[in-house]
């Protein structure tokens, strides 16, 4: 773990609010989710699980990101969803 209670966008399940803390990977994968959106302070959910990408919820927009995009995003957790 990076700090406490921060753990990679795929682990932390349908209808959950988190923060984006912080990106792992090289730098072009931070790029890359920088130029969608993702960037630290940034509120976020996962909408949906398909089992190998997830799609997540940035302000009004909506993303499929695959697992490995997905493990790079490292974020707090807010608020649990309705489960």
């Amino acid at each position: 773990m990076h700090s406490h209670n921060t753990i990679p966008l795929m682990f932390v399940g349908q209808g959950v609010r988190a923060r984006l803390v912080g990106i792992s990977g090289s730098q072009r994968t931070a790029h890359r989710l920088a130029e969608l959106g993702f960037v630290p302070g940034v509120e976020l959910s996962v909408v949906a699980d398909s089992g190998s990408a997830l799609m997540v919820a940035v302000g009004d927009t909506r993303l499929a990101l695959g697992y490995p995009l997905a493990q790079a995003l490292l974020v707090a957790v807010l608020e649990k969803g309705a489960s």
